[in-house]
Protein backbone atom coordinates (compact mmCIF):
# COMPACT_ATOMS: atom_id res chain seq x y z
CA UNK A 1 0.00 0.00 0.00
CA UNK A 2 3.18 2.77 1.18
CA UNK A 3 4.52 2.23 -2.26
CA UNK A 4 1.20 2.51 -4.60
CA UNK A 5 1.31 6.08 -3.00
CA UNK A 6 4.14 6.85 -5.26
CA UNK A 7 2.90 7.52 -8.11
CA UNK A 8 -0.09 9.55 -6.89
CA UNK A 9 2.72 11.81 -5.42
CA UNK A 10 4.32 12.19 -8.04
CA UNK A 11 1.44 13.54 -10.45
CA UNK A 12 0.40 16.06 -7.37
CA UNK A 13 4.56 17.09 -7.22
CA UNK A 14 4.21 17.61 -11.01
CA UNK A 15 1.04 19.72 -11.21
CA UNK A 16 2.38 21.60 -7.75
CA UNK A 17 5.54 22.99 -9.15
CA UNK A 18 3.97 23.68 -12.53
CA UNK A 19 1.27 25.93 -11.00
CA UNK A 20 3.17 27.58 -8.79
CA UNK A 21 5.91 29.39 -11.24
CA UNK A 22 3.57 29.43 -14.61
CA UNK A 23 3.56 32.96 -13.98
CA UNK A 24 7.07 33.34 -14.35
CA UNK A 25 8.24 35.66 -16.94
CA UNK A 26 11.93 34.07 -17.89
CA UNK A 27 12.14 30.62 -18.81
CA UNK A 28 12.36 27.61 -16.17
CA UNK A 29 16.18 26.74 -15.23
CA UNK A 30 16.32 23.20 -14.19
CA UNK A 31 17.81 22.71 -10.10
CA UNK A 32 20.87 21.12 -10.46
CA UNK A 33 21.97 18.03 -8.28
CA UNK A 34 24.63 20.34 -6.41
CA UNK A 35 21.76 22.56 -5.74
CA UNK A 36 19.33 19.92 -4.88
CA UNK A 37 22.12 19.33 -1.92
CA UNK A 38 22.38 23.15 -1.25
CA UNK A 39 18.44 23.18 -0.66
CA UNK A 40 18.20 19.74 1.06
CA UNK A 41 20.47 21.25 4.06
CA UNK A 42 19.09 24.83 4.08
CA UNK A 43 17.84 25.58 7.79
CA UNK A 44 15.56 28.30 8.96
CA UNK A 45 15.66 29.34 12.42
CA UNK A 46 12.46 30.50 13.26
CA UNK A 47 9.78 29.01 10.72
CA UNK A 48 6.90 31.01 13.19
CA UNK A 49 8.74 34.43 11.50
CA UNK A 50 11.47 34.12 9.12
CA UNK A 51 9.65 34.27 5.52
CA UNK A 52 12.37 35.33 4.05
CA UNK A 53 15.91 33.35 4.07
CA UNK A 54 19.16 33.87 2.23
CA UNK A 55 21.19 30.84 1.99
CA UNK A 56 24.37 29.59 0.80
CA UNK A 57 26.56 33.02 1.22
CA UNK A 58 23.30 34.87 -0.06
CA UNK A 59 23.25 33.20 -3.68
CA UNK A 60 19.48 31.42 -3.26
CA UNK A 61 16.96 32.98 -1.31
CA UNK A 62 14.38 30.69 0.78
CA UNK A 63 10.64 32.66 0.29
CA UNK A 64 7.74 31.70 2.27
CA UNK A 65 4.84 30.05 -0.44
CA UNK A 66 1.89 32.32 -0.49
CA UNK A 67 3.26 33.39 2.69
CA UNK A 68 0.73 30.95 3.76
CA UNK A 69 0.52 29.21 7.53
CA UNK A 70 1.95 25.66 7.97
CA UNK A 71 -0.04 22.46 8.17
CA UNK A 72 -0.51 20.41 11.21
CA UNK A 73 -1.10 16.79 10.65
CA UNK A 74 -1.67 14.06 13.39
CA UNK A 75 -1.62 10.25 11.66
CA UNK A 76 -2.33 6.97 13.07
CA UNK A 77 1.05 7.33 15.26
CA UNK A 78 -0.49 10.62 17.11
CA UNK A 79 1.97 12.11 16.88
CA UNK A 80 1.39 15.89 15.26
CA UNK A 81 3.44 16.77 12.28
CA UNK A 82 4.89 20.18 10.71
CA UNK A 83 4.79 21.28 7.16
CA UNK A 84 6.31 24.22 6.36
CA UNK A 85 6.44 25.31 2.06
CA UNK A 86 9.30 27.80 0.92
CA UNK A 87 10.13 28.71 -2.64
CA UNK A 88 13.73 28.37 -3.29
CA UNK A 89 15.37 31.09 -5.55
CA UNK A 90 18.35 31.70 -7.84
CA UNK A 91 19.06 35.31 -6.38
CA UNK A 92 20.69 36.62 -9.59
CA UNK A 93 17.60 36.06 -11.66
CA UNK A 94 15.17 35.80 -8.97
CA UNK A 95 14.17 32.88 -10.94
CA UNK A 96 12.04 29.74 -9.03
CA UNK A 97 13.95 26.51 -8.38
CA UNK A 98 11.61 24.69 -6.85
CA UNK A 99 10.31 24.31 -3.12
CA UNK A 100 11.82 23.37 -0.16
CA UNK A 101 9.47 21.85 2.38
CA UNK A 102 10.20 21.54 6.12
CA UNK A 103 8.51 18.70 7.61
CA UNK A 104 8.64 18.48 11.79
CA UNK A 105 8.28 16.11 13.99
CA UNK A 106 6.94 18.28 17.20
CA UNK A 107 6.91 15.85 19.36
CA UNK A 108 10.63 15.18 18.90
CA UNK A 109 11.14 18.43 17.97
CA UNK A 110 13.34 17.28 14.81
CA UNK A 111 13.10 18.77 11.17
CA UNK A 112 14.03 17.49 8.11
CA UNK A 113 13.79 18.98 4.90
CA UNK A 114 12.14 17.74 1.48
CA UNK A 115 13.28 19.29 -1.86
CA UNK A 116 10.38 19.41 -5.20
CA UNK A 117 12.46 20.81 -8.30
CA UNK A 118 10.70 22.94 -10.81
CA UNK A 119 9.77 21.18 -14.39
CA UNK A 120 12.74 21.87 -15.95
CA UNK A 121 14.53 20.06 -13.84
CA UNK A 122 16.09 16.40 -14.85
CA UNK A 123 15.21 13.41 -13.99
CA UNK A 124 17.81 12.74 -12.48
CA UNK A 125 17.45 15.08 -10.12
CA UNK A 126 14.03 14.03 -9.69
CA UNK A 127 14.99 10.76 -8.63
CA UNK A 128 17.05 12.39 -5.64
CA UNK A 129 13.85 13.80 -3.99
CA UNK A 130 11.88 10.43 -4.22
CA UNK A 131 14.94 8.71 -2.74
CA UNK A 132 14.73 10.99 -0.25
CA UNK A 133 10.82 10.27 0.02
CA UNK A 134 11.39 6.72 -0.11
CA UNK A 135 13.87 7.40 3.26
CA UNK A 136 11.93 9.15 5.23
CA UNK A 137 9.19 6.79 4.53
CA UNK A 138 10.91 3.99 6.49
CA UNK A 139 12.01 6.15 9.62
CA UNK A 140 9.39 8.81 9.92
CA UNK A 141 6.46 6.71 8.48
CA UNK A 142 3.90 7.81 6.01
CA UNK A 143 5.72 10.96 4.91
CA UNK A 144 4.50 10.06 1.28
CA UNK A 145 0.95 10.01 2.36
CA UNK A 146 1.21 13.54 4.44
CA UNK A 147 3.30 15.28 1.22
CA UNK A 148 0.30 13.95 -0.92
CA UNK A 149 -2.13 15.47 1.15
CA UNK A 150 -0.52 18.61 1.12
CA UNK A 151 0.22 18.96 -2.54
CA UNK A 152 -3.40 17.93 -3.01
CA UNK A 153 -4.48 20.80 -1.20
CA UNK A 154 -2.11 23.16 -2.40
CA UNK A 155 -2.62 22.11 -6.14
CA UNK A 156 -6.97 22.65 -5.49
CA UNK A 157 -6.09 25.93 -3.87
CA UNK A 158 -3.59 27.29 -6.75
CA UNK A 159 -6.47 25.83 -9.34
CA UNK A 160 -8.99 27.53 -7.67
CA UNK A 161 -7.12 30.98 -7.50
CA UNK A 162 -6.19 31.15 -11.02
CA UNK A 163 -9.45 30.52 -11.92
CA UNK A 164 -10.68 33.76 -10.26
CA UNK A 165 -12.54 32.38 -7.41
CA UNK A 166 -12.53 34.29 -4.16
CA UNK A 167 -9.91 32.38 -2.14
CA UNK A 168 -11.24 34.17 1.90
CA UNK A 169 -13.16 31.37 3.04
CA UNK A 170 -10.77 28.65 1.91
CA UNK A 171 -8.02 30.30 3.57
CA UNK A 172 -9.97 29.77 7.10
CA UNK A 173 -7.68 26.62 7.59
CA UNK A 174 -10.03 25.74 11.14
CA UNK A 175 -13.19 27.50 10.51
CA UNK A 176 -12.39 30.10 12.26
CA UNK A 177 -14.32 33.75 11.16
CA UNK A 178 -13.95 35.86 14.34
CA UNK A 179 -12.40 39.13 13.49
CA UNK A 180 -10.97 40.03 16.39
CA UNK A 181 -7.20 40.89 18.49
CA UNK A 182 -5.23 40.16 20.74
CA UNK A 183 -6.09 41.94 24.46
CA UNK A 184 -2.68 43.75 24.04
CA UNK A 185 -3.50 45.12 21.28
CA UNK A 186 -3.91 49.50 21.96
CA UNK A 187 -6.53 51.24 20.89
CA UNK A 188 -6.49 55.03 20.33
CA UNK A 189 -9.15 56.69 23.06
CA UNK A 190 -10.54 60.36 22.19
CA UNK A 191 -7.84 61.91 24.62
CA UNK A 192 -5.20 60.53 22.42
CA UNK A 193 -3.98 57.96 24.88
CA UNK A 194 -3.55 54.45 24.43
CA UNK A 195 -5.78 51.68 25.84
CA UNK A 196 -5.82 47.49 25.73
CA UNK A 197 -8.69 46.57 23.81
CA UNK A 198 -9.22 44.29 26.91
CA UNK A 199 -9.71 47.24 29.07
CA UNK A 200 -11.87 49.06 27.09
CA UNK A 201 -15.46 49.46 28.39
CA UNK A 202 -18.69 50.23 26.51
CA UNK A 203 -19.63 53.98 26.13
CA UNK A 204 -15.89 55.28 25.97
CA UNK A 205 -15.02 57.19 23.37
CA UNK A 206 -12.20 56.38 20.82
CA UNK A 207 -10.67 57.93 17.60
CA UNK A 208 -11.61 56.78 13.95
CA UNK A 209 -10.26 58.77 10.93
CA UNK A 210 -12.74 59.58 8.29
CA UNK A 211 -12.06 61.87 4.81
CA UNK A 212 -8.99 62.24 6.27
CA UNK A 213 -9.71 63.71 9.74
CA UNK A 214 -10.01 62.55 13.00
CA UNK A 215 -13.43 62.21 14.62
CA UNK A 216 -14.60 60.51 18.12
CA UNK A 217 -17.12 57.70 18.48
CA UNK A 218 -18.65 55.65 20.89
CA UNK A 219 -17.58 52.35 21.60
CA UNK A 220 -21.38 50.46 21.42
CA UNK A 221 -20.64 46.75 22.21
CA UNK A 222 -17.65 44.26 23.12
CA UNK A 223 -16.99 40.92 20.97
CA UNK A 224 -15.35 38.63 22.99
CA UNK A 225 -14.23 35.27 21.96
CA UNK A 226 -12.56 32.11 23.64
CA UNK A 227 -10.63 29.18 22.07
CA UNK A 228 -8.17 26.66 22.87
CA UNK A 229 -5.82 28.07 20.15
CA UNK A 230 -6.42 31.17 17.86
CA UNK A 231 -3.81 31.74 15.14
CA UNK A 232 -2.63 35.91 14.68
CA UNK A 233 -1.27 37.36 11.71
CA UNK A 234 1.31 39.98 12.09
CA UNK A 235 1.92 43.07 9.57
CA UNK A 236 5.36 45.02 9.33
CA UNK A 237 5.01 48.72 7.89
CA UNK A 238 7.01 51.27 7.14
CA UNK A 239 6.42 55.01 6.15
CA UNK A 240 5.96 55.91 2.40
CA UNK A 241 8.39 58.31 2.87
CA UNK A 242 11.61 57.37 2.80
CA UNK A 243 13.69 57.65 6.65
CA UNK A 244 17.03 58.38 5.93
CA UNK A 245 17.38 59.61 9.50
CA UNK A 246 19.61 57.23 12.17
CA UNK A 247 19.36 53.70 13.11
CA UNK A 248 17.43 54.51 15.81
CA UNK A 249 14.85 56.59 13.74
CA UNK A 250 14.26 53.68 11.66
CA UNK A 251 13.02 51.27 14.66
CA UNK A 252 11.30 53.68 15.98
CA UNK A 253 8.95 54.15 12.55
CA UNK A 254 8.12 50.45 12.26
CA UNK A 255 4.99 49.63 13.02
CA UNK A 256 3.30 45.99 13.47
CA UNK A 257 -0.80 45.27 13.27
CA UNK A 258 -1.87 41.93 14.97
CA UNK A 259 -4.80 40.25 14.55
CA UNK A 260 -6.72 37.22 13.27
CA UNK A 261 -6.07 36.77 9.75
CA UNK A 262 -9.29 37.69 8.57
CA UNK A 263 -9.51 40.75 10.21
CA UNK A 264 -10.61 43.82 7.77
CA UNK A 265 -8.13 46.66 7.71
CA UNK A 266 -8.25 49.95 5.15
CA UNK A 267 -5.99 49.96 2.60
CA UNK A 268 -6.06 52.90 0.13
CA UNK A 269 -7.90 50.66 -2.44
CA UNK A 270 -10.49 49.51 0.32
CA UNK A 271 -11.06 47.12 2.80
CA UNK A 272 -8.89 44.15 2.69
CA UNK A 273 -8.38 40.98 5.49
CA UNK A 274 -4.89 41.47 7.45
CA UNK A 275 -3.98 37.92 5.78
CA UNK A 276 -4.45 38.59 2.36
CA UNK A 277 -2.11 42.48 2.60
CA UNK A 278 0.61 42.35 -0.06
CA UNK A 279 4.01 43.82 -0.03
CA UNK A 280 3.51 47.65 -1.06
CA UNK A 281 -0.64 47.45 0.15
CA UNK A 282 -0.74 51.33 1.65
CA UNK A 283 -2.74 51.45 5.14
CA UNK A 284 -3.67 54.66 7.11
CA UNK A 285 -2.00 55.50 10.58
CA UNK A 286 -3.20 58.23 12.96
CA UNK A 287 -0.41 60.78 14.55
CA UNK A 288 -2.43 61.28 18.20
CA UNK A 289 -0.02 64.30 18.34
CA UNK A 290 -0.13 65.92 15.63
CA UNK A 291 -3.51 65.18 14.91
CA UNK A 292 -2.61 63.84 11.26
CA UNK A 293 -3.06 60.72 9.67
CA UNK A 294 -0.44 59.44 6.79
CA UNK A 295 -0.05 56.53 5.04
CA UNK A 296 2.23 53.43 5.89
CA UNK A 297 3.43 50.37 3.24
CA UNK A 298 3.10 47.05 4.27
CA UNK A 299 6.52 45.69 4.00
CA UNK A 300 5.81 41.91 4.88
CA UNK A 301 2.80 39.81 6.72
CA UNK A 302 3.31 36.59 8.69
CA UNK A 303 0.09 34.78 8.62
CA UNK A 304 0.73 32.76 11.62
CA UNK A 305 2.70 34.92 14.21
CA UNK A 306 1.36 33.49 17.66
CA UNK A 307 -1.83 32.07 19.04
CA UNK A 308 -3.24 33.24 22.17
CA UNK A 309 -6.89 31.70 23.85
CA UNK A 310 -8.95 35.33 24.23
CA UNK A 311 -9.31 37.62 21.17
CA UNK A 312 -11.44 40.98 21.49
CA UNK A 313 -13.21 43.19 18.91
CA UNK A 314 -15.16 46.60 19.26
CA UNK A 315 -18.44 47.52 18.00
CA UNK A 316 -18.72 51.02 17.17
CA UNK A 317 -20.87 53.49 16.01
CA UNK A 318 -19.61 53.84 12.60
CA UNK A 319 -17.37 51.21 10.89
CA UNK A 320 -13.76 51.62 11.81
CA UNK A 321 -11.49 52.51 14.89
CA UNK A 322 -7.52 52.67 15.36
CA UNK A 323 -5.41 49.64 16.61
CA UNK A 324 -1.70 50.40 17.02
CA UNK A 325 -2.70 54.07 15.25
CA UNK A 326 -4.07 51.74 12.14
CA UNK A 327 -7.42 52.56 10.83
CA UNK A 328 -9.53 49.29 10.61
CA UNK A 329 -12.88 48.21 10.17
CA UNK A 330 -15.10 46.49 13.06
CA UNK A 331 -15.71 43.32 11.39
Amino acid sequence: MKYTIYPLLLSFAVVFVSLSSYAQDEPLRGMTAEEYEIAKSAQVEDLDNDTYVKISDGNYVLDRYEMKPPYFITGDSGIKKRIDVYKIMDRESMGDLGLVVYFTNTEAEETFNLVIPNMATSGEVWNMYFDDIHQHDREEGDVALKMSYVLSKEVAYLMQKSSGVDMSAMDQENSDYDFCFAADALVTMADGSDKKISEVEVGESIITIEQGMSKPVKVAGITIHQKADITLAKAVLFPVEEVTASLTSVRSSVTELIATSNHPVMTASGAKALGELLPGDLLTKYDAQTGHSTKYKVHFVNPAYKSVKKVYNLDVEGEHYLVNQILVLEK
